[in-house]
């Protein structure tokens, strides 16, 4: 079998993303053309290369996580070519590696990554297999396939995780007093002032001085969810943001993804009180956080050319710079584009407008931060449109109602719509979509309200384990295969709650918890106090 002579990724750039991922990476099986001999990387572009360069597919074997860099108790991972041909070796032996590479018959590519030498919590074992023609590396319990498939155990090379999801929530931060248009609603149709939770206090029904809402035309429906465990709050406010953020990591979710707004008319951003809440509490470095960029095209939410390169400088100096903002398995810090019809200044962007922007926020990321940036886009909004159109490198998804009222129909469309995605995508679940709290003082046509009208949390159960059977047969080439948004903490306007609610307390970041087998975190702490 003749040597392929893969091409390493460029280091000058990754080199240093890489260094300041802190977190276990998917390790890549890569089978050679012809079936014999088999690549492992932790590289997306290097398997990419591979890939489109040399005919090389990757399997769906259940290879494990490993650490891109060295910790306490780390073991290295060296990675040996057999000479003039595409097969690959892993040692965690410097003998080996050091006997194999003197006789001449393995060249030494250097250390790929790193394994933990003992045992720890949620980890297994790696082992490494034989035949007669090749190496292949996987965890324990894929043992028994592997040997009916006729390979022996070449022994164990150390411990690594046999899953790690990353999984987050959309943070819908309008919980507070610059909510004016809520306010405003609610002092119209009922007759309160100042309050930003006008419609799901009154739909609660039993919060003490609001009346059950008289406009409700769904009587016999329960609403008694619409009350968060810990009060109706000021998302302002870093107290508050503290209890999110231990409600959420003790439950094992990675990060919040924040919408953020430009105000075209004072070419500046909109007040971003609930990301500045975030950085300012005290617990913040539990989580990872990521900003979404909402140019809507109507209104002074656009953001037209002659603003691009402000609205970059401020998403980069305020956030991208941030230690704890939200980075891809290479070290990309990700940035969402939830809608971008406004980035242009009549709010009919098209996709040269769109790139125009992209390529201003990629600039400045470089100028200012020696970073690289991966661009999802709203797939929602283009389903069958590649993102590299707009200048992006992938999408993600979010609430997918279509205007169908099935959440039954919505859990079983899920695989065929994950399939149809773009390549680098990042997969989601909507734990329900529901408007009526929105009735009438934001929508005043009962007739245009949309919400599931069978959803139930076992229904979300079933979304969330195929979530998770997706990424456990994926093949996919991507940085963020293993990510998971939710649709939302805390959208209590349109159902899309996760964050604990006085009926349902933790239930629905427990399902997650389990179903997707999150290790960080000690289970779900529904006050939002972390115990003393």
């Amino acid at each position: 079998m003749s040597t392929v002579n893969l091409p390493r990724p460029a280091r000058a750039v990754a080199s240093s993303a890489e260094e300041k991922v802190d977190f276990p990476v998917p390790l890549v099986e890569m089978l050679a053309p012809g079936g014999r001999g088999r690549l492992y990387t932790l590289s997306t572009e290097e398997a990419s290369l591979a890939a489109e360069r040399h005919g090389f597919r990757r399997q769906p074997t259940r290879a494990g996580y490993l650490w891109r860099n060295s910790f306490q108790g780390a073991r290295a991972v060296h990675r040996l070519r057999l000479v003039g041909t595409s097969t690959y070796l892993l040692s965690v032996s410097d003998a080996e590696r050091d006997d194999l590479v003197a006789d001449g018959r393995f060249v030494d590519e250097g250390v790929m990554g790193y394994v933990a030498a003992e045992q720890r919590p949620g980890a297994e074992r790696l082992l490494r297999f034989a035949n007669s023609y090749e190496w292949r590396v996987a965890v324990e319990s894929e043992a028994d396939r592997l040997k009916a498939l006729g390979y022996r155990v070449d022994g164990p090379m150390g411990w690594v995780h046999p899953e790690w999801i990353r999984a987050g929530a959309i943070y819908f931060g309008s919980w507070n007093p610059s909510s004016d248009m809520v306010i405003g609603a609610t002092k119209t149709w009922y007759q309160r002032d100042g309050d930003w939770w006008g419609g799901v206090r009154d739909y609660y029904g039993r919060d003490p001085g609001v009346e059950p809402s008289k406009y409700n035309v769904w009587k016999d429906e329960d609403f008694s969810n619409l009350k968060p465990s810990i009060g109706y709050y000021d998302d302002s406010e870093p107290e508050t943001l503290e209890k999110h953020i231990t409600q959420a990591s003790s439950a094992g979710l990675s990060f919040f993804q924040f919408y953020w707004y430009w105000n075209s008319e004072d070419r500046q951003p909109r007040p971003d009180v609930a990301i500045e809440a975030f950085k300012a509490a005290r617990n913040s470095a539990a989580m990872d956080f990521a900003v979404t960029i909402c140019a809507h095209p109507s209104g002074d939410l656009r953001i037209p050319r002659s603003d691009h390169t402000a609205a970059a400088e401020a998403l980069v100096g305020r956030y991208l710079n941030e230690p704890n903002y939200l980075r891809a398995n290479d070290g990309r810090l990700i940035v969402g584009l939830c809608d971008h019809t406004g980035l242009t200044g009549d709010g009919t962007a098209g996709a040269g407008d769109v790139r125009a922007f992209v390529a201003a926020l990629r600039e400045r990321a470089r100028t200012d931060l020696n970073e690289e940036i991966l661009v999802l886009s709203n797939w929602e909004m283009h389903v069958g449109t590649d993102p590299a159109v707009f200048g992006a490198d992938g999408s993600y998804c979010g609430v997918r109602y279509d205007h169908q009222p099935s959440y039954v129909s919505y859990v079983q469309e899920m695989a065929g719509y994950f399939a149809a995605a773009p390549r680098t995508f990042m997969r989601c679940a909507a734990s329900d979509f529901d408007e009526r709290p929105r009735y009438p003082h934001l929508i005043q046509d009962p007739d245009k309200i949309r919400w599931y009208r069978d959803q139930t949390i076992e229904l979300f159960r079933q979304g969330v384990g195929r979530i998770r059977t997706d990424i456990a047969r994926s093949t996919r080439l991507s940085p963020i295969d293993n990510l998971v948004g939710f649709y939302a903490w805390n959208e209590w306007h349109e159902g899309g709650i996760i964050e604990p609610n006085v009926r349902d307390g933790c239930a629905y970041l427990d399902v997650i918890r389990s179903e997707l087998r999150l290790t960080g975190g000690q289970g779900c702490v529904a006050s939002g106090i972390a115990p003393s």
